[in-house]
């Protein structure tokens, strides 16, 4: 109990005591009383039963009072967690206070096993380890590693490489392909690594560790109650999972696997952090840790003590939090109830983004209708990469949803985000601060109006420093410059506007005026018309240049382009500094061969463009591209991503690899990969 409380407890029981002191002191004088008219022969009065009722009243008024702000809480003390006041979060504590949050909550809200790798080709695997240990003695190589939003954190995708090996883990089928680049930039299958029922989600690559993340299922038969299983019905089980490898022997050092889906995750030097959400269904709802090192198999379970809610925030489910130290493989965790739709990090903090609708019923007894709101939950963990633990910091609820994680972003211990909502359509940007007292991100400054014309919504955000980006769209699309130098009062700079929009937007220059986007180009009823490239000068109205990939070739074949880096920047390989972007697109192409019969094909091409900003002619800016193609096929075979080391770009599809050498403007390589063979 605070101070406060205490007080005014004391307050009460002393007023109690008197109205008790006074109701005793007068049942002992009226005792006295009879004595003595009983001595002296007089009539003896006794006192009517409403007296003692009205002397005992004030004793049991304060007496309730004590109890009633005792078992209230109203002055309990605050918890606390890492040594700062929990004003917004608590913890669950046990599992019938938990069961109790979630049926609440779900009535008042709507949401908008261990496995070793087999080796296929133990011989090439063998050749591997044994020259594994040679690239330190190298030549350092030249490459473009994946595209990230901050330096120094690494984000997971489906193809590492550090310059001498490419690890290419397929999303269509469970294997996982080692491949070594020699120093003549040829390429050689090492080891294929057979996952078994891991399904491969994305990987990362350390100095000697090859980190896995997916999930393994298994499928569980349904009996019905008499036992028999008449349709082969089954469900499928889901379980988390991280296999660490020795990058040398490709040995599993390492696996953690646990009830929920990892749907983020970031590796910050030799801290691996993971963002699992875990279902709220079941007897018992706290998380489960399965780690096996080696020999050893240990099992935990998440205590309900470590579990947080929000008294305001719909519980959809759980999100668990978790830090690996790579270098011990020691392990910690806490979680929250509520789900997580984006994250944020850089070296020191991580952000997460819930976007959620809020319902409030209207005052309308007759429709009983419902007023909803696009609301948004920022939390913040400070984080400790030496000991790999994640800490919550606090928490604040702003209006409207964010789109994906280049929409959020922290500089000088200020974190800004956009959001954007409908009915109506509004976009603001809010910069928050951490408290130092309490668990709340404190709102310092903010841009409410005119982001965005009328029905405009957000595409896509970027940050740099003091000086932010936001692209909206609805028939042009306007790309903003926002000064963010006073966190206090962000300003607009500057607007360009051209027909379509980005959907990515990456600085070009230290000087931040300088962009590329990438994204669709639309016509003048806002239609989508294909992709495009576009350069930006931003103290400029409009476009320096656009490259706009055509949807009819000059025989007159049709043909739709697609590309995964419209919403995946990963997909894309870009670099300032080598003067690149390349991406890949996959074409469905049409023709027609006779009045009824159209020919459909599939091609599936690589581009490189490059980008030179100090070109005397504006169209010059933007190259035309290299074109790098896989075999043409009538079933879809994609190339997933390109891999630059030492002027020779990689591109890789589940069906093959073909390299190609930028300097001699030639292809290097083509490898075909074996392909399971599925039993009917």
């Amino acid at each position: 109990m605070t101070t406060m409380g205490w007080i005014f407890v004391g307050i009460l029981s002393f007023t109690g005591i008197y109205f008790i002191t006074q109701l005793v002191r007068d049942i002992l004088w009226n005792r006295k009383l009879n004595v003595f008219h009983k001595s002296v022969g007089s009539a003896i009065t006794k006192a009517p039963v409403l007296f003692w009722v009205k002397r005992s009243y004030g004793a049991v008024i304060a007496g309730l009072f004590v109890l009633t702000t005792v078992f209230s809480g109203v002055f309990q003390e605050p918890y606390t967690l890492n040594d700062r006041t929990l004003l917004n979060a608590k913890p669950v504590g046990n599992l019938a206070t938990m069961q109790s949050l979630i049926e609440d909550s779900q009535q008042g809200y709507w949401n908008d096993g261990f496995f070793r790798g087999d080796i296929l080709a133990p011989e090439a695997m063998e050749d591997a380890t044994a020259n594994a240990g040679d690239d330190s003695n190298s030549v350092e190589r030249d490459y473009i590693d994946t595209n990230v939003q901050v330096e120094g954190v690494q984000e997971g995708d489906i193809v590492k490489t550090d310059g001498y090996h490419i690890y290419y883990a397929s999303r269509y089928y469970n294997s996982l392909r080692v491949l070594s680049v020699d120093d003549f930039g040829m390429v050689t299958v090492e080891a294929e690594i057979d996952m078994g029922n891991l399904y491969t989600d994305q990987i990362y690559i350390t100095d000697t560790q090859l980190i896995v993340i997916g999930y393994v299922y298994e499928m569980i038969p349904y009996v019905y109650e008499d036992g028999k299983d008449y349709y082969g019905w089954a469900y499928t089980s889901f379980s988390g999972a991280v296999y660490i490898y020795n990058r040398e022997t490709l040995e599993l050092e390492y696996s953690l696997e646990t009830d929920g889906n990892f749907y983020e995750h970031r590796l910050i030097n030799n801290a691996l952090f993971l963002i699992a959400n875990k279902s709220i269904y079941g007897d018992d709802l706290r998380p489960v840790f399965e780690e096996r090192e080696g020999d050893v198999t240990e099992t935990t379970t998440l205590d309900y003590r470590d579990i947080y809610y929000f008294e305001d925030i719909p519980v959809y489910g759980m999100t668990v939090f978790t830090g690996i130290n790579l270098t011990d493989y020691t392990m910690s965790s806490e979680a929250f109830l509520g789900y997580v739709s984006e994250i944020y990090a850089n070296t020191e903090a991580l952000y997460t983004a819930f976007n959620y609708t809020d319902y409030t019923p209207e005052d309308d007894e007759v429709t009983d209708s419902f007023w909803y709101q696009s609301k948004v939950q920022i939390m913040k963990f400070n984080l400790d990469t030496e000991h790999a633990t994640i800490h919550y910091a606090g928490q604040q609820v702003l209006p409207g949803y964010v789109g994906d994680q280049y929409w959020m972003d922290e500089h000088e211990g200020f974190f800004r985000v956009v959001t954007s909502s409908w009915n109506p359509i509004v976009n603001q940007l809010f910069i928050l601060e951490e408290d130092n007292d309490t668990d709340t991100l404190n709102l310092v400054g903010s841009i409410t109006e005119d982001l965005g014309k009328v029905n405009e919504t957000v595409k896509t955000v970027r940050f740099n420093g003091d000086l932010g980006y936001v692209v909206t769209f609805e028939q042009q699309d306007p790309l903003y410059t926002i000064d963010l130098s006073d966190p206090t009062e962000p300003t607009i700079l500057s607007a360009i506007e051209e027909p379509g929009y980005s959907t990515y937007l990456h600085v070009w220059n230290d000087a931040g005026d300088q962009l590329i986007g990438f994204g669709f180009s639309a016509d003048e009823q806002g239609f989508v018309t294909g992709l495009k490239i576009s350069a930006y000068d931003t103290a400029l109205t409009e476009p320096l240049a656009t490259y706009q990939l055509n949807s009819e070739d000059s025989l007159g074949i049709w043909s739709y382009s697609y590309s995964e880096a419209a919403y995946n920047p990963k997909a894309m390989m870009i670099s300032p500094d080598h003067g690149i972007i390349a991406f890949p697109v996959m074409t469905w192409r049409s023709m027609q061969i006779s009045p009824l019969e159209w020919d459909y094909s599939y091609i599936s091409q690589y581009l490189v463009f490059y980008i030179d900003f100090t070109a005397e002619n504006p169209e010059d800016i933007i190259s035309d591209p290299v074109v790098i193609n896989h075999a043409e096929n009538s079933w879809y075979a994609g190339i997933d991503r390109g891999v630059y080391i030492n002027h020779v770009v990689y591109t890789l599809s589940y069906t093959g690899m073909v390299s190609y050498d930028l300097e001699n403007k030639v292809v290097l390589q083509t490898i075909d990969f074996s392909i399971p063979e599925f039993n009917e």
